[in-house]
C-alpha cells in the first residue's frame, strides 16, 4: 500500500516526524539524537539534513509540491522520507 506513491510505513515515519518536529523539544531531541556519533546514520543524515529537515517542516498538504520541487533536483519525496534516520531508544 502506497500514499502519495511511498510505502505506507516509509509515509507513517514522515508523518509521526512531523508531528514531533512541531513540538521545539522533541525537535532538539531528534536533532541531538541523529547527530550523535552513535547513530548508525548520523554521517548520512548530516548529508540530507536540510532537505530531511525541510520536509519534516512541511505541511501534509504540501507533498505533491515538494516533491515537483525536488524531482526538479534530481530527487523526490520519496527519496528524501527514506533518509530520515531511525530513533534508537537506548540513547534517545
Amino acid at each position: 500500500m502506497f500514499v502519495n506513491g511511498i510505502h505506507l510505513e516509509e509515509y507513517a515515519k514522515l508523518e509521526y516526524g512531523r508531528l514531533l518536529w512541531r513540538v521545539p523539544a522533541y525537535r532538539e531531541r531528534l536533532l541531538r539524537h541523529w547527530h550523535d556519533s552513535r547513530h548508525p546514520h548520523a554521517e548520512r543524515f548530516a548529508e540530507r539534513e536540510a532537505e530531511v529537515t525541510r520536509i519534516l517542516e512541511s505541511a501534509k498538504d504540501s507533498d505533491a509540491e515538494l516533491d515537483a520541487e525536488l524531482r526538479q533536483r534530481n530527487s523526490s519525496l520519496r527519496a528524501v522520507v527514506k533518509e530520515i534516520p531511525s530513533v534508537f531508544g537506548s540513547f534517545f
